[in-house]
Parts: structure tokens; C-alpha cells; sequence
């Protein structure tokens, strides 16, 4: 069903903007995403007017500098000033509504205390800095103040930090039910839009620290708002000539291919891994693939079994990608042997383009040396100190009288092997610590 809309000359909505509003309300996330010009500013506006002044829209033009905060008294007019103002440059077809009623001052002098200091503990986690307020004389209560962060005055912090502070102040102000922002990724870096965004698909933490907004709109250029926990949040925006369509994204095909219009169709900012792990064999890839996936969560580190060849599966890789030296993906290329392993092997892989640091040589041979002390200890009935005495011979892995196939134990591992298990000194500080500074 489509519409011919009064809006802007008479652009006509495939659904409807009535359809489009019943099926996102309440909803606590909705992600438009699409071109330049092709409309997605313009359903935000419309969604904000029929909700009415529960509803902010953040505009673009958002770009404050804030020396000093000058206090007064909130205006209790200041809701139906905006609405007036709003709505009178929504239907003026020679106006882009653009900026914003509520400057950052404005934001942060309307806050109580309790929700200022709310404001900053938020920022300064997701930005990883200190934020407090101050005054100029310090022995003067009626100073003027400003915010400090890390010691310095905001005013001269980054343009994105007083960015941030504008939209999460707005989402701290209980006056509104609804925000909706125009692409919220404007000025923050690639880590702080990743924080930004699963913070706001994080429908219990937005509920502690906003109990009152129950709905939030973007309208984004970025992958990484898009609402990856619910597909179908995503609407992709299209406009042919005075035609709009809201296309919903129903199917993971769809939501790749939406990241991957987004990413400029760049594959490798799309399908490259976090990390690539090269081990022994079989057991040891399930081992180091379990420890990974519980100790890095949500990214990709790929673990490959080489077979006791590594150097083949890097010729592999690098006729995939082409010269390893320049990749992006050096720093993040692993690859873990045994003690026993074919003369010349670190030299070869480091020609080949692995970093030397990335190269890992067990110091005995066998991964079963590198499973959790309390796991072994459990299997084999003995003390840790025990341990040190375990036989592998072939398949067979033998200790205190006690023999395991290599499978079985490593199936008993994986069975109790969880988050906090405690690892081998040697796997935590030979391998996890440095996969984890390469991915941080």
C-alpha cells in the first residue's frame, strides 16, 4: 500500500508512514539506514510530529562549545517552544529542520544532580575518561562551573566527547518518551559508536539508566548501528524520483547485504575475522576454539588446524589475500606449535609474514599439557603437582594409573570447562594475553 503524502510535494511512502508508525510502536529500537537523499531524515521528522512533545528529534547540526555553563530556571514553556518551532519548519517545504532546541548547556543545567552525575559515570564509561563538574574558583560557591574531563576543561576535549555528552543528556532528560537521532555515529570513533550502539540495544541497561524512554529511532550511515539482536528492527530507505520505500529487512541474507552496501562494499570490512589461530591438530583446535569463544565473546577469532603444516595453510591464506606483510590482518595471524616441530619452522613463518611474537611454542609436547589443573586433577585423581608426571604416548594420555584416549579427555574437558575456570600460566600469558591485544 503506498500513499501520496502532503510532506514535501506530495512524496509518496511504500508502506505508508501510518503503517510504517503502527508497526514500530513501542518498539524499543527501530534503525533506518539508506543513501544520501533518500528519505531517512524525513520519516524521522514525520515520526517525531505524530508523537508528539514526548518525542525529540536530535538533528545534525549538533556541534556545541561550551566554555562555561550559564544557570537559570527551565522554562516550563520550553516543550511547546520546540513543538511550535518544530512543526512550523516541518511543513515549510524551503526549511530543513536541522538544528536542535536544546543546546548542550541547555542539556546539562535542566538535569538534577543525581541524573548529571548519571550522565558522566555513562560517559565516561563508554569513552574511558573521568568527567566532573567544577568550578572556576574553587573557593567561591557562586563560580561559574564547567565540566572536567581528565583535567581538562570539555571545551577542550574532543569535539566527539561533547558530542556524545549532547545525545545521552537528551536521553537522561525524563521529559520524553522518544528520541530519535539523526545518524548518532557523527563525530564518534569506530569504538565509541560500537559501545554507543550495544549499549542502546541493551534493552535492560537502557531501562536502568533511562527508565523513561521507551523508544529510540536512528537514522544512520553506519554498519554498526544497525540492531544485530533483532533483524528485523532494520529498515533500509529508498527513494526513486518522488517514491520512498521503507524496505524491512526480514532474513539474515538481507541484513549482509544492508552491512555490506554500508560498508561501501568493502568485503574485507565485512569478513575478515578478528584474529586467525593456527594449531596442531584436532584436539588442540577444539580446546583453543572453546577457550576463545568464552574469553572473547561476541568476535571472531578464527582457530584452523594445520595438520602439523602451518606453513601450508599460510600459502593458502596468502594466495586468498595476497602478500601477508601488508595485510591488516598480520598483526592478528597466530600460529601455536609443539615443543617437537620441523627445523626452521619460526624462520619460515616469519618470512611468510607472522609477526615472531605471534609465533607460540608450547614448551612440551602436547596440548594436554595446557588444560585446566582442576579439570586434570578431576579426571586422573591426583594433586597438581602431580601433573607434571603425565605420559603421552600415541593416543594414549596415562597418569596415576588412569589411561584416557586423546578424545575422550578432550571431551571431558569441554564438558567442564567454563568462563572462569582457571588456565595454564603458560596458554594465558603464551597465547590468550596476546590474541587479546591484537583485537582490542
Amino acid at each position: 500500500m503506498t500513499e501520496l503524502h502532503p510532506l514535501r510535494g506530495g512524496l509518496e511512502f511504500e508502506p505508508t508512514l501510518e503503517v510504517l508508525a503502527k508497526e514500530r510502536a513501542g518498539a524499543p529500537l527501530t534503525v533506518f539506514s539508506g543513501g544520501n537523499n533518500s528519505g531517512k531524515s524525513l520519516v524521522l521528522k514525520w515520526l517525531k510530529h505524530t508523537m508528539g512533545k514526548t518525542a525529540y528529534m536530535l538533528g545534525t547540526n549538533r556541534f556545541y562549545h561550551v566554555y562555561h555553563f550559564s544557570t537559570a530556571l527551565s522554562d516550563p514553556r520550553d516543550l511547546d517552544n520546540f513543538e511550535s518551532q518544530f512543526n512550523s519548519h516541518m511543513w515549510n517545504e524551503q526549511y530543513n529542520y536541522e538544528q536542535n532546541f536544546f543546546d548542550l548547556n541547555k542539556i546539562i543545567v535542566s538535569l538534577s544532580d543525581d541524573r548529571r552525575k548519571q550522565l558522566f559515570d555513562l560517559c565516561g564509561r563508554l569513552i574511558g575518561s573521568s568527567f566532573s563538574l567544577r568550578r572556576v574558583d574553587e573557593n567561591n560557591e557562586l563560580s561559574v562551573r564547567y565540566i572536567d574531563v581528565d583535567g581538562l576543561n570539555l571545551s577542550v576535549s574532543s569535539t566527539g566527547t561533547r558530542l556524545l555528552m549532547t545525545l545521552l543528556g537528551l536521553c537522561m532528560d525524563d521529559r520524553f518518551k522518544s528520541l530519535l537521532i539523526d545518524e548518532p555515529e557523527l563525530g564518534l570513533s569506530p569504538r565509541v559508536q560500537r559501545a554507543l550502539a550495544a549499549f542502546l540495544q541493551d534493552t535492560d541497561a537502557r531501562r536502568e539508566a533511562f527508565p523513561h524512554l521507551k523508544q529510540v529511532v536512528l537514522a544512520t550511515h553506519s554498519q554498526i548501528f544497525l540492531h544485530s539482536a533483532e533483524i528485523d528492527a532494520n529498515y533500509v530507505v529508498r527513494k526513486d524520483f518522488r517514491k520512498i520505500t521503507l524496505a524491512r529487512v526480514r532474513s539474515i541474507a538481507d541484513f549482509h547485504r544492508l552491512q555490506f552496501n554500508l560498508l561501501g562494499n568493502s568485503l574485507e570490512g565485512l569478513f575478515l575475522p578478528s584474529a586467525v589461530v593456527f594449531v596442531e591438530g584436532e584436539t588442540d583446535q577444539v580446546y583453543i576454539e572453546r577457550v576463545v569463544a568464552l574469553r572473547y565473546s561476541g568476535r571472531n577469532v578464527v582457530v584452523v588446524r594445520s595438520g602439523g603444516d602451518p606453513k601450508r595453510k599460510l600459502a593458502t591464506l596468502r594466495e586468498t589475500l595476497g602478500d601477508l606483510q601488508k595485510s591488516p590482518l598480520r598483526s592478528r595471524l597466530f600460529v601455536v606449535s609443539d615443543s617437537v616441530h620441523a627445523k626452521g619452522l619460526t624462520a619460515d613463518l616469519e618470512s611468510m609474514g607472522v609477526p615472531r611474537d605471534n609465533i607460540i611454542v608450547w614448551k612440551r609436547n602436547g596440548i594436554e599439557f595446557l588444560y585446566p589443573a582442576a579439570i586434570m586433577c578431576s579426571t586422573f585423581a591426583c594433586t597438581p603437582d602431580a601433573l607434571e608426571a603425565l605420559v603421552i604416548s600415541d593416543d594414549a594420555v596415562s597418569l596415576n594409573g588412569i589411561t584416557k584416549r586423546k578424545k575422550e579427555l578432550s571431551a571431558e574437558v569441554m564438558r567442564s570447562l567454563e568462563a572462569q575456570t582457571v588456565l595454564p600460566h603458560e596458554l594465558e600469558q603464551g597465547l590468550l594475553r596476546r590474541i587479546e591485544s591484537a583485537i582490542d
